[in-house]
Order: C-alpha cells, then sequence, then structure tokens
C-alpha cells in the first residue's frame, strides 16, 4: 500500500474524515454487508448487475475513489477490470487489502487524498467510481478536475453521493421528513471520536443542480441521474436480504425512511 502526504488548505477537516474513519472502520465493516460480486450503489437498492451504469467491465482501468475496504473495485477485478482503489483511511485500506487476498484478487491500494493526485498519470484509466466518498470531500470541484484529468476523452465517470435530502431529520411518529431549507443544507458535525476533541469529520450535502453543474464544469456530459429506490426489504426472504449489494440490519431499520425519501443520488458522465 502506497501513502501519500496530507495536503494543506483544508487539512484539517480532513484529518479529522481520517481519523473518524480509522475510528469506525471495524465496527462499519463488520456491521454492514456489502457485496464483493456486485457494484453496490446505494443501501438496499440494485447494483451493477441491475442498473447496468459501467457496462462490460473486462480490460477496465478503473480507479474507484473514497473506496473504504475497496469492494466495489474487488467485484470488478474478479470481473476483469484492472482497479486502482484509493482511500484516505489506513483502516479502511488494511481491510481492502485483507478482503482482496480473501478472494484472491489484484487490487492496487493507495493512500491518499482525493482531491490530489498528482502521482497518477494523466488519461491512465478508462472508468472513475466513487460511491459515498464526495459528501466528505471539502471541494468536491478539485476531485471533479482530477478525474477529468485522469480519464481518457470517452472514459466514464460514476458518483454516488448522498443525496442532499439525506441531511434532513426523518420524524418516525409522522413518517415524514422534516426540510427546513433545502437550498441551504446543514453540515453534519459527526460524533465519532478523532483522537482530538477540537476536530471532528464533516458531511458536507449538495443539492443535486450543485453537483450537476459541478460534474459538467470539470468537462462531463452527464447522461443519467438515478435516485434510487430500495428493494422491498419486508417482504423478502433471509436469503433475498443477504443478496442485496450493500445492506445489514442498520440498513434494514431505516427502511421506512429510505422507502420514501432517496439516499442516494447517482450521476452517470462522459468524459468530453
Amino acid at each position: 500500500m502506497r501513502q501519500a502526504s496530507e495536503t494543506n488548505g483544508t487539512a484539517a477537516v480532513k484529518r479529522a474524515v481520517r481519523l473518524g474513519w480509522d475510528e469506525m472502520s471495524p465496527a462499519y465493516q463488520a456491521e454492514t454487508r456489502i457485496s464483493l460480486d456486485d457494484v453496490h450503489y446505494a443501501p438496499l437498492c440494485p447494483g451493477e448487475r441491475e442498473l447496468r451504469l459501467i457496462g462490460d467491465p473486462r480490460g477496465v482501468r478503473a480507479i474507484e475513489l473514497a473506496c473504504g475496504a475497496a469492494q466495489n473495485s474487488i467485484a470488478l477485478a474478479k470481473q476483469g477490470a484492472r482497479p486502482v482503489a484509493i482511500d484516505i483511511s489506513a483502516r479502511q485500506l488494511a481491510a481492502a487489502r485483507a478482503l482482496a487476498r480473501q478472494e484472491a484478487v489484484a487490487v492496487d491500494l493507495l493512500q491518499a487524498d482525493i482531491e490530489r493526485l498528482a502521482m497518477l498519470p494523466d488519461a491512465a484509466f478508462d472508468l472513475a467510481l466513487s460511491c459515498f466518498g464526495f459528501e466528505f470531500l471539502p471541494d468536491p470541484a478539485a476531485c471533479l478536475a482530477e478525474c477529468a484529468r485522469l480519464l481518457r476523452p470517452g472514459a466514464t465517470l460514476i458518483v454516488g453521493a448522498a443525496h442532499p435530502l439525506t441531511a434532513f431529520e426523518w420524524d418516525p411518529d409522522d413518517r415524514a421528513l422534516r426540510v427546513t431549507d433545502y437550498f441551504n443544507p446543514p453540515v453534519e458535525v459527526w460524533d465519532e471520536p478523532t483522537q482530538d476533541p477540537q476536530r471532528k469529520g464533516l458531511t458536507f450535502f449538495r443539492t443535486m443542480q450543485e453537483m450537476f453543474d459541478s460534474i459538467r464544469a470539470a468537462g462531463f456530459n452527464v447522461e443519467r441521474v438515478l435516485e434510487p429506490c430500495p428493494y422491498p426489504v419486508p417482504d423478502m426472504t433471509a436469503a433475498e436480504k443477504r443478496a442485496i449489494p450493500y445492506g445489514g440490519p442498520y440498513w434494514e431499520s431505516q427502511y421506512d425512511r429510505l422507502s420514501k425519501v432517496p439516499f442516494a443520488a447517482i450521476y452517470r458522465a462522459r468524459r468530453l
């Protein structure tokens, strides 16, 4: 596993995010059921086998940004892709390394800030994929500029980010979302310890227009925008639930909300 140095500017936020994920990683990986055979896009929702956003991955040079334990890269490698998986958290990448060994696949793992990827060459990839990483970035435009640089012309970018409505509180009694100001969604401050009580991880929620415009401004043509709806989990057998690409007891407990308010917004774009 290679390691890149941390950048300045928003380094305090990024350090808190890194330490927060280092703290959360063991519990998250133990409690969340994530497929190693299908690319996941959203909790309790269909993955690549049904949505077909990537197409045939054989021979595809892929880069996964904010990969976590690199389950998506492992699934792609099994199907013939050549992935590089990047995350800011060393503990997430340690889990990725163990899973790659377990599944006997080759995934190049890199610890780095995905807003700054100067160590990677221009036009080196056919696919850039990020599922639930952009909401932790202080400057997503910088990451999108790197994606544009790293992708060859005509290559595919897929960004799955927390839907802006995820920023707002769900009222379980009314079974309704309390949206206070959609155009100025709040920033979530993490409860997880980061070895420094003055530094907390942050989750940034951005409107769909902001994400759409940012992707286009970076040099991409947005071809599809999806707000995936979950499977009918209450009506599924235990075996059917285990087959969902991204799930587990926590997400199943959130089904009432997830079935009425999208958790993810997915953008599929083409490098111009």
